[in-house]
């Protein structure tokens, strides 16, 4: 029973014609990564997942490409071709990543800018009064404001954005992260805080979020 499906398989792929099957084959695998690639664009969370599913469909079409090729040439030549295209299907899934990585490195690029912000801010001029230095917010004050913000931005990514919106929405989103990896907030990165929570709420008014 086995061996007859699996003959009605090949004597249907046999009768296609071989660039039509070539065809079908790697154009939907080019369909896959085009669409990936454009997703990663729009969407941030497309763009800052694992790329590893993608290279599990590299090695399924390389397979697929190998039984398409056997159809009409020697066995040979089937494997260079599949070899052939493993290697560009490894290439391709090097462009995904690398996107990944060029993501990561603004992130950690916000990190060191937040980090490196002074404990205290700048003095005053000598005609007003000191006043006396802020205490630090506590640690579960911040965090609450934190993840309300985030999780709003979150709810903003989803909205149909304008591009200007959407890479102020995504530069807030990063220093938010930042500074709930923190935890405790100096002064000033308080003060950061309140600017990119209060741009927040011009956007979810703007939005309607």
């Amino acid at each position: 029973m086995f061996s007859e499906n699996i003959n009605k398989i090949y004597d249907g792929l046999a009768s296609i014609k071989f660039d039509t099957l070539i065809w079908i084959v790697w154009g939907s695998f080019l369909g896959i990564f085009a669409l990936t690639f454009i997703l990663g664009f729009v969407l941030p969370k497309i763009r800052e997942a694992s790329k590893r599913p993608f290279l599990c469909f590299v090695n399924i079409y390389a397979a697929l490409t190998v039984a398409a090729f056997l159809t009409a040439n020697g066995f040979g030549q089937s494997v260079l071709a599949a070899a052939i295209f493993w290697c560009v299907g490894y290439l391709l899934y090097g462009v995904l990543c690398f996107f990944t990585k060029r993501k990561q490195v603004k992130l950690v690029q916000s990190q060191v800018a937040v980090s490196s912000l002074p404990i205290t801010p700048p003095a005053t001029t000598a005609q007003k009064p000191q006043t006396p230095a802020r205490a630090e917010i506590p640690a579960a004050k911040s965090s609450v404001r934190l993840e309300h913000a985030i999780s709003v931005t979150d709810r903003l990514l989803q909205k149909n954005l304008g591009k200007g919106d959407r890479q102020e929405l995504e530069k807030l989103k990063n220093t938010l992260a930042v500074l709930q990896m923190k935890g405790t907030l100096t002064p000033a990165e308080a003060d950061i805080l309140n600017e990119n929570f209060n741009a927040l709420l011009k956007l979810m008014a703007k939005y309607n979020v």
